[in-house]
């Protein structure tokens, strides 16, 4: 009986134990599913007030227009990007002066010439780059010396002249000032004509000088060089005699002490330039 009774008491024991043990394995459906957290947004308490009712949609209507211009601006960037830049616009021509350029004249290459009288002047007026006037008066030609420096001239027994040389219309005019015998306004009607000249060497001037030359500009009598040392001018049908002598490029001839020459050539003659002499300056040509 006793023995029953452990055995029994033993099977329940066990039982129980059992029991439990299944019990705390196997949980439940509940506790077996994964707990899900939930966040609760704080709900914004509606305004109560009339003040903050209105401080609410001022706020709201402050976004939006924030929103628009944010919107606006990416739109203008956009279409920046799509648009291509336009061409910088011309510089604007400048505006025509009124008053005409200052005119650049040389004086010195520009007074050479044929002149005819226009207005206080009756006589024509030549005025060789050799440093002689000559200036035809009833007839004759009288011959004077000349320098300028700047628009001052110094002709015939004139020292204190002046000058002034314009243009007009392809027209040179040239005007004199304060000179007794040349005062007036004058137009040019020829220059020299160019020639292409070879200068020679003043080694060879001694042996060229010599011979019979004949006027070509500022000069209207034939000369004749010796080789004697005399200079023969044919004038008015004479032949009117001189001393002369030449060293290096300086001439003194007649009554001149001071000139000087330049001789040159072409293919077909030689030419002689004589510069400062009141009876001799111009430009002569001789046959080769």
């Amino acid at each position: 009986m006793r023995t029953i009774l452990t055995v029994l008491l033993t099977s329940l024991a066990w039982a129980f134990v059992i029991a439990c043990f299944f019990e705390l394995r196997e949980p439940t459906e509940a506790e077996s599913a994964e707990p899900t957290t939930v966040v609760e947004q704080p709900a914004t308490p509606a305004p109560t007030s009339k003040r903050e009712q209105r401080a609410a949609k001022k706020a709201e209507r402050a976004e939006q227009k924030a929103a628009q211009k944010a919107e606006k601006a990416e739109e203008a960037e956009k279409t920046e990007e799509a648009t291509p830049a336009p061409a910088p616009a011309p510089a604007p021509a400048p505006a025509p002066s009124e008053q005409p350029a200052a005119q650049s004249i040389d004086y010195a290459r520009e007074i050479i010439g044929q002149w005819t009288p226009v207005e206080g002047s009756q006589y024509p007026l030549e005025i060789s780059k050799y440093g002689c006037a000559i200036q035809t008066k009833y007839g004759v030609k009288m011959r004077y010396r000349y320098a300028i420096k700047g628009k001052r001239i110094d002709i015939g027994y004139d020292s204190n002249a002046k000058f002034e040389i314009t243009k007009e219309d392809g027209v040179v005019y040239l005007e004199l000032f304060n000179t007794t015998d040349f005062s007036g306004k004058y137009k040019r009607v020829s220059q020299p004509r160019k020639i292409a000249m070879r200068p020679l060497d003043t080694s060879v001037y001694a042996e060229n000088i010599v011979g019979k030359w004949k006027p070509l500009d500022g000069q209207e009598f034939n000369l004749e060089l010796t080789k004697y040392g005399a200079a023969i001018q044919t004038k008015y049908g004479a032949d009117m005699r001189y001393d002369y002598s030449l060293n290096g490029k300086k001439l003194s001839i007649g009554y001149d002490s001071s000139a000087t020459v330049d001789i040159s050539e072409d293919a077909s003659y030689y030419y002689l330039e004589i510069y400062n002499s009141e009876d001799f300056s111009g430009r002569y040509r001789k046959s080769k």
